[in-house]
């Protein structure tokens, strides 16, 4: 009896789907009578007619294209062409079409601020010479620039750029006027033309600034100004002859331009290292140097060399562990006064220091006393591998 009554509220179902009522009701039987689940013959009815009705529109559509349906007397339902654009859409605005075809033409064309000083174009930021300007700035009681803040500069927009004697319209001025475009104020025989004129030249010779309050600064500003462009930013040095060496003789001085890329700058690190450049004797930095290490040798100091000297070999037991841990990073060369160490330091340059101090604090804690710890490098003074790869040195 049960699938009885399911079957018959299946089939009232999908009949009131077929009419304009069939959502309400299936909503109400759905929560009297009918399970919380649909019955699959009503999910069919309903798919059967959204197909129809999918038909039924497609059919109307391609109707009204083709001409087939008038549509005469539902105008208003139709949407219009202008009611697809935006209501706030600019109509003066310039769309793709307006501007033309895009091409690398358009790359050659500057701006005003675009300019090149050293191809001899011409600066824009002159002024023009027709125009008479401002010639002096105002300045307060104490002689300071109106506007000055030492911080941020002068602030005054009325300075050497401001034209007194401005353009008038191109309709009115002397230079591009005509006559025969425009109505004559005056007839040729009235009184009042040359007292106009006369009055005109008057206000001229006042030189009064025209001026109108900036909208974002509040202040008065002039109205007429010499433009400035500004100057293009310096992207490099100025191009310069690199054979500016004056101490060096021309018939004397390296032919870069003859050698290859990697060979000039084996050349370059060369005589940039070398303390004896071009412009000094040969060997005479050699010489400067033998003297300088002449004392040592002729007195046998051996600090500033990487000679060996005596070592105490208790003091070597005793900081056995402090050479284990620094390896082959350095190689013991005597103990001086029984508290300083020198070491043959194999390590980097750039570590030097740091591995001083940590090699002092390793020989303190093996219970040595040291006073200071010498690390000799002989004539290294740099990290070939890290500084371009060439281990040339230099007669230092």
């Amino acid at each position: 009896m049960r699938s009885v009554q399911i079957r018959i509220a299946s089939l009232a179902t999908a009949l009131f789907l077929l009419t304009d009522g069939a959502e309400s009701f299936s909503q109400v039987a759905r929560i009297g009578t009918l399970p919380s689940c649909p019955s699959p013959t009503a999910l069919f009815a309903r798919e059967a007619l959204e197909t129809k009705e999918t038909k039924i529109r497609d059919r109307i559509l391609e109707q009204i294209d083709t001409g087939l349906r008038d549509m005469t007397g539902y105008e208003e339902y139709l949407e219009t062409a202008e009611e697809l654009f935006d209501e706030d859409e600019d109509d003066g605005a310039i769309d793709a079409a307006t501007l033309g075809q895009w091409d690398e033409r358009d790359f050659q064309d500057k701006f005003d601020y675009e300019w090149d000083p050293s191809k001899g174009e011409q600066d824009p930021n002159t002024p023009d010479p027709q125009f008479e300007y401002l010639q002096t700035v105002e300045v307060d009681e104490e002689g300071i620039e109106v506007g000055y803040n030492p911080m941020y500069g002068v602030s005054n927009p009325f300075d050497e750029r401001t034209i007194i004697n401005p353009p008038d319209s191109y309709v009115i001025d002397e230079k591009t006027r005509d006559d025969r475009m425009v109505t004559p104020e005056f007839l040729e025989d009235d009184p009042e033309k040359a007292i106009n004129q006369e009055i005109t030249a008057f206000r001229k010779s006042l030189k009064i600034i025209e001026t109108h309050v900036d909208p974002f600064l509040k202040q008065e500003v002039p109205s007429h100004t010499a433009k400035w462009h500004g100057y293009p930013e310096q992207l490099s040095f100025p191009p310069k002859d690199y054979h500016n060496n004056r101490f060096t003789d021309p018939k004397d001085r390296t032919d870069f331009d003859s050698m290859g890329p990697a060979k000039a700058r084996v050349v370059a690190t060369e005589m940039a290292r070398q303390k004896n450049n071009e412009w000094l004797p040969e060997g005479l930095s050699r010489k400067y140097h033998e003297k300088k290490f002449a004392v040592f040798k002729k007195n046998g100091i051996l600090t500033g060399s990487t000679l060996p000297g005596e070592k105490d070999p208790d003091i070597v037991a005793k900081i056995r562990p402090a050479l284990e841990v620094l390896g082959d990073v350095v190689e013991l060369l005597s103990i001086e006064c029984e508290t300083v160490f020198r070491f043959k330091y194999h390590g980097l340059i750039k570590n030097k220091r740091g591995m001083q101090a940590w090699t002092a604090k390793l020989i303190r804690n093996c219970d040595v006393d040291c006073t200071g710890v010498v690390f000799e490098t002989g004539f290294r003074k740099r990290d070939p591998w890290y500084d371009g790869g060439s281990h040339w040195y230099g007669p230092y």
